[in-house]
């Protein structure tokens, strides 16, 4: 499969003048329409399928356009390492990228694959689970999060820590996250709270952000979005205020971009019930690199980013310019896989390898 026909992205068209009614096909990364949009609503490629609805059920596409998973599922299939948990009432099973049920539904929760293991829940406690739905790390711990550069953050007795792939503790229960959970590791760095102040340990355990701030989130591209006092600016990975805490909304770095809005803009939100368009992007530098034009963007990716206006809703190229537009409409969720780490070419599970 060419990376031309995996770079598809969802494509919101509106129906009439009902800002609600709107049908969900796919573009190309040059703004062509080669999903038809007939689907109620759609999200993006991962794992080369791409869940849709219609008639409130979900299912998923390939790259073709074929709809390779019936829509029988009540809420969306997000497949990471080749896998999706679906739910069947108040319990959640495993399916492959052919939609087949690879693990009953049978646990409380189940994470996103990572690693080739998913944490899951079972009678109150967590543990981690293959692919297959066997156990590999006891159900023991009070709460835990998936796999990240080999390392899981687990809970007990009120204190986050991190295990290895065998279950053994390497970054003792010490954490004490109030307003949140310890974070996974991205690029070496993990985000935990000390005090109820944030920053982020490397993989001895020892901080590199030092833990004063209000919150502190994820690594990208070299940068974590740090807050303070209501106020969001970067570091990098040595702690290091980078981009001032100025911001009164910020999203990572992607593609060198991070969607912002300017704390100029807190006063200027809105006038007689009218929003602004309020949110740019800046470059690593903290430097404005698309002007704010936009009442609410995503995350850059293959090049393109989901963008809002007044009056439109599309994507826009780097430049800030759109490649492909229709009528604003209300979709909730404008970027539902913010919280998965950015998938390299689409690495498979083992057991997925040579699937269509």
């Amino acid at each position: 499969m060419s990376g031309a026909q995996q770079n598809m992205f969802p494509a919101y068209v509106r129906e009439g003048r009902s800002r609600k009614r709107y049908k969900t096909g796919y573009i190309s990364a040059s703004g062509e329409m080669v999903i038809p949009p007939t689907f109620d609503d759609g999200h993006p490629f991962r794992s080369r399928r791409a869940s849709v609805c219609r008639g409130g059920l979900w299912g998923a596409l390939d790259e073709l356009g074929k709809l390779v998973i019936p829509l029988l599922f009540p809420s969306p299939l997000i497949f990471t390492e080749g896998f999706s948990s679906f739910s069947v009432g108040n319990l959640r099973g495993v399916v492959d990228r052919q939609g087949n049920i690879v693990v009953d539904p049978r646990f409380e929760y189940i994470s996103d694959f990572s690693e080739g293991v998913a944490c899951a829940k079972n009678n109150g406690l967590y543990g981690f689970i293959d692919t297959g739905g066997n156990e590999v790390i006891p159900f023991i711990f009070d709460d835990a999060r998936g796999f990240s550069e080999g390392l899981a953050a687990v809970s007990m007795g009120g204190m986050w820590g991190y295990i290895d792939r065998r279950g053994v503790p390497v970054i003792a229960p010490q954490f004490v996250c109030k307003r949140g959970i310890a974070g996974p590791f991205r690029e070496g760095r993990a985000r935990v709270a000390l005090k109820d102040r944030w920053g982020h340990i490397d993989r001895n355990g020892e901080f590199t952000t030092a833990p004063r701030y209000d919150m502190a989130l994820e690594f990208s591209e070299g940068l974590a979005k740090v807050e303070l006092n209501k106020r969001y600016g970067f570091v990098n990975n040595v702690g290091e205020l980078v981009v001032d805490s100025v911001h009164i909304y910020a999203r990572d770095y992607s593609e060198g971009l991070a969607a912002v809005e300017p704390e100029l803009s807190a006063d200027k939100g809105h006038e007689n019930g009218v929003k602004f368009e309020k949110v740019g992007f800046i470059d690593k530098s903290g430097n404005s690199a698309i002007s704010t034009k936009f009442f609410s963007a995503a995350s850059f990716r293959h090049g393109l980013c989901l963008v809002e206006t007044e009056k439109r809703i599309g994507y826009i190229d780097s430049t800030g310019e759109f490649i492909w537009s229709s009528g604003w409409v209300e979709i909730g969720q404008i970027d539902p896989h913010h919280l998965l780490p950015v998938e390299s070419d689409f690495p498979l599970a083992q057991s997925t390898v040579g699937e269509s």
